[in-house]
């Protein structure tokens, strides 16, 4: 709704509708009843779509590419190749990703999110929905676009309760002496479960961070940078036989575990999985959740309480 305010011997109107919510129209008159007027019209044309303004929107396309150059570049490395990688995918496959950013509404996410979770998890939609989220307030408030918050008008999904998944004597047989399992992977599956590192930190290890017992890995999910964490013999044995930087890339090694799965008909289990099997091993150790966090890398040890806590 507009509003007047008295300036003087003035009268402003401000204009407060549609995608002028947050960046208003204003102009100054000499009586209230003017501005009253200017108010009503320019309300009924911003509503009608006959305003014309001139604002350059940029499309949702550009919109994307400038943030990964001028914003996601500032983040961790793993969270910008996250970024880079989601809203690449993104761009293949939004229906309106060449529309400029003023057209986009809630609808048109919502069709695209009930796409997405069909075959993805809702906690990775989640995930992907803060980076777009966060690029739409960075347009509004450093870049002066005059854009509705359409991501409040959207249904709000739950979020589930977190993974639980622990490898079964007979999967771990087949995945590490499998005839299917050729040495590379055989290698990338057993130091996952010694070292309880993301798939991405273990495609990410060099010669040069093996420093005697322990490890240094550059760049974590939780932003921290060069973190040591202490390796097992097994993991050094297993390191110091093993080409680095492994010869896989992120898809790769989705693409080769995927296989391996149903080669041997292993159901619902993901690599991650061999993360949460790692940690649950630590922690029935003995390994204090403390000592457990600092190897995992979670930022809130929280999470380690809730998911792991009944090992402990």
């Amino acid at each position: 709704m507009g509003s007047i305010v008295k300036r003087g011997s003035s009268y402003v109107g401000v204009v407060r509708v549609g995608e002028f919510r947050l960046k208003p129209i204003r102009k100054s008159f000499p009586n209230r009843t003017l501005a009253k007027r200017f108010i009503q019209s320019k309300e009924i044309e911003i509503l009608s779509g006959k305003y014309k303004k001139n604002t350059d929107y940029p499309t949702f396309k550009n919109l994307i590419n400038r943030y990964l150059t001028e914003v996601s570049c500032r983040k961790s490395d793993f969270v910008r190749k996250w970024e880079a990688y989601s809203l690449a995918r993104f761009v293949k496959e939004f229906p309106q990703i060449n529309y400029k950013i003023n057209q986009i509404t809630p609808q048109h996410i919502a069709e695209f999110r009930n796409k997405y979770i069909r075959d993805r998890k809702v906690s990775t939609w989640l995930r992907f929905l803060t980076v777009v989220k966060h690029m739409w307030i960075v347009a509004q408030t450093e870049w002066s676009y005059p854009l509705d918050s359409i991501f409040n008008n959207l249904q709000k999904l739950k979020r589930p309760e977190p993974r639980f998944r622990r490898l079964t004597q007979r999967e771990l047989t087949l995945l590490t002496k499998g005839n299917h399992t050729v040495e590379l992977m055989r290698n990338i599956i057993n130091l996952a479960i010694e070292t309880g590192l993301r798939r991405g930190e273990l495609l990410a290890i060099e010669k040069e961070h093996i420093k005697e017992n322990t490890l240094i890995i550059p760049h974590r999910k939780n932003g921290s940078k060069n973190s040591e964490i202490p390796l097992s013999n097994k993991a050094k044995r297993l390191l110091e036989s093993m080409e680095l930087p492994i010869p896989l890339h992120y898809e790769g090694l989705k693409s080769r575990w995927r296989r391996l799965k149903e080669q041997y008909e292993i159901k619902d289990l993901t690599f991650h999985d061999l993360r949460h099997e790692a940690i649950s091993r630590y922690l029935e150790m003995g390994i204090p959740i403390q000592d457990v966090q600092v190897i995992s890398g979670h930022k809130d040890i929280n999470i380690l309480m809730n998911v792991y806590g009944n090992l402990r």
